[in-house]
């Protein structure tokens, strides 16, 4: 039985972190269409945004990619704190938890003043909110470690998707596709599926920022609190905390 309940366990942890990378995708959106034109997830995009306002003179633009860039590394910094040096065997520790519980409080807390009257007074402080939840989601996601999917950037996990189909491909003249698939890890799969959630939920935000943009912001809070209280509920990585 207790086998039987870490393979479970490994299971709805793997659906994690598609809904993880899903939430990163919709939060790149809803920071670039609703904060200026500025990547709160992807710090590729946003450096290059920053490398792009730099040449043009253009302050305003090179102080909000800087406020995102500042405020993801502290996230990073206050994640890597709060999950201090202490490992599960799968990465995901009670302390992961911990770390995605703060930054699902985070994201309530930006969604609440995303959609007050205060809102655009108070953007750069959004910006840098969003970008610290999202340093946070980083870092926790990389202990995770599972299939080594990154939740906040599309660049490795689409890197990773076509090593597998070249693999596939090498190895095609000696056998059938189909059993070519059935030989596939689970972590082949998973990566595949992280670059289509990924873009799922780019589309989504977009559409509902664009019809219903008080929604829009709601859904990546749902998603990380979903996870938090399911790892919570089923106590993952309670031993190693």
């Amino acid at each position: 039985m207790k086998r039987k309940e870490m393979m479970m366990h490994t299971h709805l942890q793997k659906y994690a972190m598609l809904l993880l990378c899903m939430s990163g995708g919709m939060v790149d959106v809803i920071g670039y269409l609703g904060l200026g034109h500025v990547l709160t997830a992807n710090m590729t995009g946003n450096i290059v945004l920053l490398g792009i306002a730099i040449s043009r003179a253009q302050e305003f633009a090179v102080f909000r990619a800087l406020l995102a860039l500042a405020g993801f590394i502290a996230g990073n910094a206050l994640a890597a704190h709060i999950l201090g040096h202490v490992r599960s065997k799968n990465g995901w520790s009670a302390r992961v938890t911990a770390a995605l519980t703060l930054e699902s409080i985070l994201l309530l807390v930006f969604a609440i003043l995303m959609i007050s009257p205060f809102a655009e007074r108070i953007s750069y402080f959004l910006i840098v909110l969003l970008a610290i939840a999202m340093g946070m989601q980083t870092t926790a996601a990389r202990r995770i470690g599972i299939a080594g999917i990154s939740t906040t950037v599309l660049t490795n996990n689409l890197a990773a998707v076509i090593e597998d189909a070249v693999s596939i491909l090498h190895r095609l003249r000696h056998a059938s596709i189909r059993s070519l698939f059935k030989e596939l890890s689970s972590d082949a799969y998973l990566r595949a599926g992280a670059v289509m959630i990924y873009l799922g939920g780019v589309i989504l935000a977009a559409l509902l920022f664009h019809l219903v943009p008080a929604i829009a912001v709601w859904i990546p809070v749902l998603i990380i609190a979903g996870i938090t209280l399911q790892a919570r509920f089923a106590s993952w990585g309670k031993t190693d905390a």
